[in-house]
């Protein structure tokens, strides 16, 4: 695959490295331990009811295959993935038999998991149904702001059923701004005393975690600016230049003043 170099991760599932961004697509300690503990764990709050999944930025499928392993009531799956070469080679990949077969048989025939092949922004305003969970599992904003702005992450929000609960690794203040500017409640799982992931819902009965007011507080400074994105057509470039023009005319706190007049 082109730019594209595959590695063993700890848990011996294997992992991808995108060299033109310089990006690992999954965790070295472990690619499928990494999909169960930053995405299934966190959505399992949903309980034993049958579910439809969106899974934005499926790569090659471990948050859809993990989720296929532990919700045995799936109605339907929707995975939007940019790359087609990933999405039909996920088919190949390292994992439970059954379940590899179960994507090959719909990459070709969809029943259960519909592949949706083009940038997220496009494939997203043609979704026509709400969704019990979603996964979020873009590269970073660092790497990708087109995946991270206000109006995509609104755009999600608006597929996301009243008891949904949306997931992901990303726990960036200009992330948690736009989550909280769609109307979610935010919250987050913790492992060991380490947060794994970020939870959001409208309902905040599925929050076990939620956000102190202090910590609510800290999207009201500088640094929990959001992406902006007016028309979802932005590349990378012109998404982080347009918020560091904002940040600079910003009359916001600083987070370190915010933090200083909250003493921690």
């Amino acid at each position: 695959m082109k730019n594209i170099e595959i590695f063993t991760t700890a848990d011996g599932s294997l992992g991808l490295y995108n060299k033109e961004l310089d990006e690992i697509y999954h965790d070295e300690n472990g690619a499928k331990t990494e999909a169960f503990e930053k995405f299934i764990r966190p959505a399992l709050i949903i309980g034993d009811k049958a579910v439809d999944i969106l899974d934005i930025c499926y790569g090659i499928g471990y948050n859809t295959k993990t989720a296929i392993e532990h919700f045995k009531k799936i109605k339907s799956i929707d995975c939007l993935e940019i790359n087609a070469e990933l999405v039909y080679k996920s088919a190949d990949f390292e994992f439970d038999e059954k379940i590899n077969k179960i994507i090959a048989k719909n990459l070709v025939k969809p029943d259960l998991i519909h592949f949706y092949i083009d940038d997220a922004r496009k494939s997203i305003k043609n979704l026509n149904k709400s969704y019990d969970i979603i996964f979020h599992d873009g590269f970073s904003p660092q790497k990708q702001a087109v995946l991270w702005s206000e109006e995509f992450i609104s755009e999600i929000a608006k597929h996301l059923k009243k008891d949904g609960i949306y997931v992901t690794y990303n726990h960036s203040k200009p992330v948690l701004n736009a989550l909280y500017k769609a109307g979610l409640n935010l919250g987050k799982t913790l492992v060991n005393d380490r947060m794994t992931a970020i939870v959001a819902s409208f309902n905040p009965e599925m929050i076990k975690i939620p956000f102190s007011d202090v910590e609510l507080g800290e999207l009201n400074t500088k640094s929990a600016i959001t992406y902006k994105d007016k028309n979802l057509d932005l590349t990378h470039s012109q998404i982080v230049q347009n918020r560091e023009d904002e940040i600079q005319t910003s009359k916001l706190d600083t987070l370190s003043s915010y933090k200083k007049n909250q003493n921690y």
